[in-house]
């Protein structure tokens, strides 16, 4: 049967309100999804774990926005601010004599989990995990991708948009090893607020929408089973092109890949 060109637009109009419905109904968004971005930059270069933190918190549900609304400050320089002297500058349970963070290198995984964990007691919060997602023996690169997909889909659904930690490794020549092999260069953290609510099981990657702290932007990427330059990784390829992690530490035609390193977050 042929359509009348009358019926045409009306029929497109339909067809794109549909479509808009079944994305929502096929995608797990952050609770709070309208929250504005927390800005490391205003604070510290190297303030993106706490940055994060408050991110997750306020775009979460309003039991987790409860442990953001209590930290004092009125912007992003005077929140991240309080949150490292409050709890950044306690010292490290994991490495001996330093604290928690630092203004030349950051946090770490570990420590920034013991500050969540610190921030949500108060509120009688549910208590925050971490896994470092690396291949397990015997588990193929698709199933490590549907493993951190379920992580992710678990602490949204739990109203925590969870933080996922990510690295920059270059392939370079070491003095050490008398030869050229992946190295880490540079790490960041940022807050995933949009992934598929599903995942079909032979799917080799997903889209993510995340918030970027390092200027507090709102990105979309891609986690990719795929291993790009680096062949050996255990890790899965996050596929940033608006997150340069690192990229200035890179010398001229050096290969580099952004790994998706690790999470945090509620399951």
């Amino acid at each position: 049967m042929v359509t009348p060109l009358r019926l045409l637009p009306s029929i497109l109009s339909i067809a794109y309100l549909l479509s808009g419905s079944l994305h929502a109904q096929e995608v797990l968004t952050a609770p709070n999804k309208n929250a504005e971005p927390i800005n490391q930059r205003r604070a510290y270069g190297n303030a993106c774990g706490p940055a994060s933190l408050l991110n997750a918190f306020q775009y979460g549900d309003k039991k987790w926005q409860k442990a953001y609304t209590s930290v004092q400050g009125k912007d992003s320089r005077s929140r991240i601010r309080h949150v490292i002297a409050t709890w950044g500058n306690k010292p490290s349970k994991h490495i001996k004599g330093v604290k928690r963070w630092n203004v030349k290198q950051g946090i770490n995984l570990l420590d920034l989990t013991d500050m969540a964990n610190e921030m949500r007691s108060a509120h009688f919060l549910p208590k925050i995990k971490n896994e470092i997602l690396t291949l397990q023996s015997g588990e193929s690169r698709t199933q490590l991708l549907q493993r951190s997909h379920s992580r992710m889909a678990k602490s949204l659904k739990k109203g925590l948009p969870p933080i996922i930690s990510i690295r920059r490794y270059a392939y370079r020549y070491s003095d050490d090893v008398g030869q050229k092999s992946w190295w880490p260069i540079r790490a960041h953290f940022v807050v995933v607020i949009e992934i598929p609510k599903k995942l079909p099981k032979d799917s080799q990657s997903f889209k993510i929408r995340y918030v970027d702290p390092y200027g507090g932007y709102t990105r979309t990427g891609t986690i990719s089973a795929a291993t790009g330059d680096f062949i050996h990784s255990p890790f899965l390829i996050a596929n940033f092109p608006h997150t340069s992690v690192g990229g200035y530490l890179l010398k001229n035609q050096e290969k580099s890949e952004l790994s998706f390193c690790a999470i945090i977050g509620r399951w």
